[in-house]
């Protein structure tokens, strides 16, 4: 690896603030810079690099790095928990889109990984990222490979982020080493996921990779509703199955019949279905007479971050869905 920049943060002035507090402090040891918030470094763009940082909390804390940052609202993020440690989400990747994080639609073994993360203590965190993929670890500990980056550009600043405060010190930037991991692929996609919805007012959009619609992707007020569309031609009365998850509140109905309302959102517990993750563990029923049905989601924002989306899966042998353009 070459060294592109070095910082030991000793001075906030070093960098751009973005809705941020930033403050020099000593802290174990060390000359370090608190900070609550994104803090970019203004002179620096890449396509792709090692990033790495020394990090600590006294306590609850999200700190880590922000990369292909293209501006305040628009970013990649990956953090470490040190208030989860050794759990699932210790190591957690989180893009942001139009200024709201999106941990609860990018979840499971492509995005999160478990990890020590000590509290009270420096540790180094560190970023590899190049085309689509990235590695990101702490310390000498396995790494979360992630196989696909979720935002559009390919370039950006570099920054540092924490939500609650936390210090970081000797941020230094190289090019990549010769080990870079070649880029993981993803699980092939339920063939009876939805991969397209049409958005009432906006049009048809596509769903992530994973068959998750993020809905920040495209709208950058998750606090409101949309109306989500579907037409499905029915062949025979038979039962159609229904697997879906959501965030934040949802209302599904098959043309003017209601079949499902429910909320699922963040709560602070220690278990992974109270996170408000949007993964298909609703299930639903129903059996339409031949002909043409149409499939309306009425999805509301209700939390100011975290993700709002939907995942759908329609499982049976007697229909086929329309193009989403249809609306």
């Amino acid at each position: 690896m070459t060294l592109i920049y070095e910082n030991d943060l000793s001075d906030p002035r070093d960098l751009s603030l973005h809705d941020a507090q930033a403050e020099t402090v000593e802290w174990q040891g060390r000359r370090a810079l608190k900070l609550s918030g994104l803090a970019v470094v203004p002179t620096l763009t890449l396509v792709e690099g090692h990033v790495e940082v020394q990090i600590g909390a006294d306590g609850t804390a999200y700190p880590g790095i922000a990369f292909r940052v293209a501006d305040g609202l628009n970013y990649e993020l990956a953090y470490a928990q040190p208030h989860t440690s050794g759990k699932w989400d210790a190591l957690q990747y989180d893009p942001v889109f139009h200024g709201s994080n999106t941990w609860q639609l990018y979840h499971g073994e492509a995005y999160q990984k478990a990890a020590e993360v000590p509290t009270g203590a420096w540790f180094k965190f560190s970023i590899d990222f190049k085309n689509q993929w990235a590695r990101i670890r702490l310390g000498d500990q396995a790494p979360l490979i992630v196989p696909r980056l979720a935002q559009p550009h390919s370039a950006g600043f570099i920054g540092l982020w924490t939500f609650l405060p936390a210090y970081f010190c000797d941020l230094r930037v190289s090019t990549l080493s010769d080990d870079a991991p070649l880029a993981a692929a993803l699980l092939p996609i339920d063939p009876a996921t939805i991969t397209a919805w049409f958005v009432e007012g906006f049009g048809a959009i596509e769903c992530e990779p994973t068959g998750i619609l993020n809905l920040n992707r495209y709208l950058p007020a998750p606090l409101g509703q949309v109306r989500l569309s579907r037409w499905i031609e029915v062949l025979s009365a038979e039962p159609i199955e229904l697997e879906f998850g959501f965030s934040d509140e949802l209302t599904l109905q098959i043309d003017d019949q209601v079949i499902f309302t429910g909320q699922n959102i963040f709560h602070n517990a220690p278990e992974w279905e109270k996170r408000g993750y949007v993964a298909p563990t609703n299930r639903t029923q129903c059996t339409l007479a031949p002909g043409r049905h149409q499939l309306l989601a009425d999805l509301k924002g209700s939390e100011p971050s975290f993700g709002w989306g939907l995942i759908m899966k329609l499982r049976g042998d007697n229909f086929k869905l329309l193009p989403a353009n249809l609306g």
